[in-house]
């Protein structure tokens, strides 16, 4: 009996930390599929209905906020993740966002995101620079 507590102690010991960093993993992956379902509702509102949308982060509450006429929208930055730069994004009426970098550091894949906001018609890549240690 005390072999099996042991082995279960043992077991535990190991596999917890494991288990919490896919935990993580996966709450960054919520975010950024977040991000992107209402950076795509952002993009219909301007080409449906004409109406242009403000991303920003919000330290108070470490958020990114996106608001248009009626609708506003709060998505959480997971605890695991840190904002490095985060400048207000205009998305027009029209679709067209200014291109910018945003930078995210998150300490569970100590990697650093950077959200590239690319000319193309309001589209953009989240890149993942890997084997980042935090600075800041």
């Amino acid at each position: 009996m005390v072999s099996a507590l042991a082995l279960v102690t043992v077991i535990l010991l190991f596999t917890g930390p494991l288990v919490s960093h896919s935990h993580e993993q996966v709450v960054e992956q919520r975010f950024w599929q977040s991000f992107r379902q209402q950076w795509h509702l952002a993009q219909t509102r301007a080409q449906l209905k004409r109406q242009p949308t403000t991303i920003t982060y919000s330290a108070d509450t470490n958020a990114v906020v996106f608001t248009s006429w009626q609708n506003r929208t709060t998505i959480a930055v997971p605890a695991t993740m840190r904002v490095e730069r985060f400048s207000p994004i205009e998305m027009q009426a029209d679709g067209y966002v200014k291109p910018a970098t945003q930078r995210f550091y998150s300490r569970s894949g100590l990697c650093r995101y950077r959200l590239v906001i690319q000319m193309a018609r309001g589209e953009y890549d989240v890149k993942k620079d890997e084997g980042i240690r935090d600075d800041g």
